[in-house]
């Protein structure tokens, strides 16, 4: 297999010969012949635009003569390539443009030219226009005949192949498992050769091949520039955030394959990956020397004075273009800790504190019986930091001071403690085993919450307005109820619940004794009571229900009656 270094000579050997009319069947790979030869002759001093959902007709802009670029992957100017590039250019000329450039690889007829003239013309006071066809873009592709190397031919045809052959492997394979993990190492050893600085992996999910580049161990520092579609997806900015993330911080990200559009990277340029099927595995650049670090973190008042501390152990950092992380957990375990910081000079210069709780070691993973005392302390501390115009970190000796700036707090913290505060509460008064749940569900909040205001002795409002309460009845009885709940305005009634049982995570806590009142009560069968009134029946059930507008209350003691007369049960 000869060298990159042996093609490109062969390349500069021979004329450059362009197959222009297979690439106008193909606008993306002509586009990105174009994208690659601006960047080669011009450098930083060209912005190419990506033109997905339009380019405003421009898809290379020179900022320092304001001019722009409009390519065509067209070899002849019809009537239709003329009204494009006509529609192109009005687009244009509504921005701050100096000239416009048409490039297309085109032998433009006598016609051809009379047509340009003309647009010329009608812009001659406003707009400098320029046609540059395909002689010029032969001349400019001479001088880097590795740009025409990549876009039509070679590696990336090479990479191509790799996978249909990992198809035909798969297709034909005999031995098994092992025979298709031999051929998947010969495989990636061979793509490895593509690249000094880019590994290539190949890898086989639901019946697609796909690709899997990564960054080869002990290259050079590399600037890559991700282009990623995340259009019209909920998930996007999620995508964007971690790959940002992992080139600024060096926090590592997986992109998953359909997410790449380009990647600006010289090295990686040369494989012209099918970007359909290329994933993208970026590591962390984790650094451990001089950890693990003690630390503590406090809440800092504007008079100077500390809060209580928060003990940390940083574990390791990772470092990125911008700056780094630093990882590490508090002294229970319960909590990760990101600290952000940026290298001096950055636009967002200065350092951040970001923190995540959790109940174990990883985010899918939680102990079960975490002290709830422990893990109270810790929300306290957050939420006095949360509170805080300014933090203090400390580690050994040196203090650091930390300005919040002007950020208003969360308000996350305080609503967790106080449901800790009721859970330990619960489980200490009823000396049951109650697990401490994984995650703060709406439900296992106001469970804990409605526990420990019975058990505390309170009246607290129960959600039972759906509630029903079932009264067999004599005839005088029934008359009674429809008299006062359904002949009036209605009127209060308290009974006696038995049986209810409110869960807190898969464990279902009795609550007995329970006494109801229901502010404003009415009969849900009142029809059917009236009738068996009127047919003079001796035993009547008599089925009362909250009213609308009806309050529930909930006690573990009996509501205080005039007459000493008992509640209904």
């Amino acid at each position: 297999m000869p060298s990159v270094q042996e093609r490109d000579r062969a390349w500069k050997m021979t004329a450059v010969r362009i197959p222009w009319d297979e690439l106008a069947e193909s606008p993306k790979k002509a586009e990105q012949l174009f994208d690659l030869l601006m960047h080669a002759e011009y450098g930083d001093r060209v912005r190419t635009i990506n033109g997905a959902g339009g380019d405003g007709g421009c898809d290379a802009w020179f900022e320092d003569i304001r001019r722009a670029v409009e390519f065509k992957s067209w070899t002849k100017l019809g009537n239709s390539q003329r009204a494009q590039a006509s529609r192109s250019l009005k687009r244009a000329s509504e921005n701050d443009i100096a000239s416009w450039v048409l490039v297309a690889p085109v032998h433009p007829t006598p016609k051809d030219w009379e047509w340009f003239d003309g647009l010329k013309a009608r812009y001659r006071d406003s707009i400098d226009l320029q046609f540059l066809e395909v002689r010029w873009l032969e001349a400019k592709l001479a001088k880097y005949p590795g740009i025409v190397r990549f876009i039509m031919s070679s590696t990336h045809q090479e990479v191509v192949d790799l996978l249909r052959e990992l198809h035909q492997e798969q297709a034909a394979m005999t031995g098994g498992v092992p025979d298709l993990l031999k051929r998947l190492t010969v495989l990636n050893t061979r793509a490895d050769e593509l690249s000094p600085v880019w590994g290539v992996d190949f890898a086989s999910r639901g019946g697609r091949n796909e690709v899997s580049i990564r960054l080869q161990e002990d290259i050079p520092p590399q600037h890559i520039k991700v282009h990623l579609d995340v259009s019209d997806d909920p998930t996007g900015s999620a995508v964007t955030g971690a790959v940002t993330a992992a080139l600024h911080y060096g926090s590592g990200a997986v992109i998953e394959p359909g997410r790449i559009t380009r990647v600006e990277n010289e090295a990686i340029s040369a494989l012209n990956l099918p970007w359909q099927q290329v994933a993208m595995v970026l590591p962390d650049q984790r650094v451990t020397a001089g950890f693990p670090r003690a630390a503590t973190l406090r809440a800092l008042a504007q008079d100077g004075t500390r809060g209580r501390p928060l003990r940390l152990t940083l574990r390791y950092a990772t470092e990125g273009s911008r700056g780094m992380y630093v990882h590490g957990a508090d002294s229970t375990g319960m909590l990760r800790i990101r600290l952000r910081v940026d290298r001096p000079g950055q636009l967002e210069a200065g350092t951040n504190i970001g923190v995540l709780l959790q109940y174990g070691p990883t985010d899918t993973q939680h102990a079960a019986a975490v002290d709830p005392e422990a893990l109270l302390r810790t929300v306290n501390v957050l939420d006095s930091l949360d509170h805080a115009p300014g933090m203090a970190l400390t580690l050994g000796t040196e203090q650091i001071d930390l300005d919040a700036g002007l950020r208003e707090p969360t308000g996350h913290f305080a609503p967790i403690a106080r449901a800790l505060q009721d859970f330990i509460f619960v489980r200490d008064e009823l000396d049951i085993a109650l697990p401490l749940p994984a995650y703060w569900s709406a439900h296992d909040e106001r469970n804990i919450a409605l526990l420990a205001g019975l058990l505390r002795g309170d009246e607290v409002t129960m959600p039972l307005n759906s509630t029903v309460c079932h009264q067999i009845s004599t005839a005088d009885e029934a008359r009674l109820y429809i008299d006062l709940l359904e002949g009036g305005h209605g009127g209060r009634i308290d009974f006696e619940m038995v049986g209810l049982s409110l869960p807190i995570g898969d464990v279902q806590v009795p609550v007995e004794p329970l006494y109801v009142a229901f502010s404003l009560a009415r009969i849900a069968n009142a029809t059917e009571v009236a009738e068996a009134i009127t047919a003079k029946d001796s035993a009547i059930p008599v089925d009362i229900r909250p009213a609308p507008d009806s309050t529930v209350i909930g006690r573990r003691t009996p509501f205080p009656h005039p007459g000493g007369t008992s509640p209904v049960t």
